[in-house]
């Protein structure tokens, strides 16, 4: 314990005076024999009063606070034996409504001082007005509560990456292991990822982390039990003060069902490697394909060199799958998975 004691610079009230009036702070002390309890100028403000119309009291501050929080605080008797026996301070924070109505948070401090015998002599105070801290709070908790909410309704996995694009956080990945979904612990959802989509979603990632633009990807993800299953990935990049990335926010989607299913994908279209395989297993060469179709052989050769659908009208399409079928060649062109050539 300190003790406590008065005097010094005059210019010190003035400061004093600056630092309450600044910062929202009200001091007060007690007398622990008489119990006599005076405030300062920024105490009788803090409560809504006029410095010397009231006397400072526990019972004064008791009555200015709120009726929910009363039952928090204890009374008089109970303060001062809290801190004579317990040797105790006191720290707590609740609401006051001040004679005008208003309504104010403060964070109350008390502590227990002694005089040189070692004997205790005052209780001092200090009480802060908290109000802003405390509305800044509850609009932080609103929002976490308002961004856990939409976790759980978003049917899909959440997950936070740092700047690098190293995964900093993951939400509902262990739900869906847990009910049988999906298999995954970690960062090692990049071990999940189907051979054939893992290449183009991760360079796609390291070009959205290196550019920071958003992210957007579709792949197949190992499911514990032991299949694939299409997700839509979407992510976006949050940006601090600087305008740098702070943080990626993303979203994965099972889309497997719509993969499958989707009624309105466009028609199928064949492929220069559809048209290469089909060849191959005819052991047609690229003259006897042009002969076949009524095209030129140059023009076989630059449709097989093209990656993806074909650009050839309608009608040569048609040309060549009914080419390709009388000579007994199956095309296929699944939802899920890249177009394929067997013998039929």
């Amino acid at each position: 314990m300190i003790l406590f004691r008065f005097g010094g610079d005059p210019g010190a009230a003035d400061l004093f005076r600056f630092i309450e009036e600044k910062l929202g702070v009200g001091t007060w002390h007690s007398d622990v024999l008489s119990g006599q309890m005076h405030g300062s100028r920024g105490f009788y403000e803090l409560l809504g009063l006029v410095p010397g119309t009231v006397a400072p009291s526990y019972d004064e501050i008791a009555r200015s606070i709120h009726p929910e929080d009363r039952r928090l605080n204890r009374g008089t008797k109970d303060v001062l034996r809290a801190m004579l026996l317990d040797g105790l301070p006191l720290n707590r924070e609740f609401r006051i409504i001040r004679p005008n109505g208003q309504l104010r948070w403060v964070h109350s401090q008390a502590e227990l001082l002694l005089n040189a015998d070692g004997e205790p002599a005052r209780i001092l105070g200090v009480v802060i007005d908290i109000t802003d801290y405390r509305e800044s709070l509850r609009q932080l908790r609103a929002g976490a509560e308002r961004y856990n909410t939409l976790i759980r309704v978003v049917e899909g996995l959440v997950w936070t990456a740092g700047p690098d694009g190293r995964i900093t956080s993951q939400q509902n990945w262990e739900a869906a292991r847990q009910d049988g979904r999906l298999l995954i612990s970690g960062n090692d959802w990049m071990d999940l990822l189907h051979e054939e989509d893992r290449d183009a979603a991760l360079k796609k990632w390291s070009l959205s982390v290196e550019t920071g633009r958003p992210y957007k990807v579709e792949y197949r993800l190992l499911h514990s039990d032991a299949t694939y299953r299409w997700h839509r990935c979407r992510a976006i990049p949050i940006p601090n003060l600087d305008g740098n990335v702070q943080e990626w926010l993303g979203v994965s989607t099972d889309v497997h069902n719509e993969k499958l299913f989707d009624l309105s994908a466009s028609p199928s279209r064949l492929t220069g490697a559809q048209m290469r395989a089909a060849r191959g297993i005819l052991n047609w060469s690229v003259r006897q394909l042009a002969d076949q179709t009524g095209v030129s052989p140059a023009v076989v050769r630059r449709l097989e060199e093209c990656d993806g659908a074909l650009p050839m009208s309608d009608g040569l399409m048609e040309v060549f799958l009914k080419t390709f079928s009388d000579a007994g060649i199956e095309l296929l062109f699944p939802q899920v998975g890249k177009p394929g050539v067997r013998p039929r």
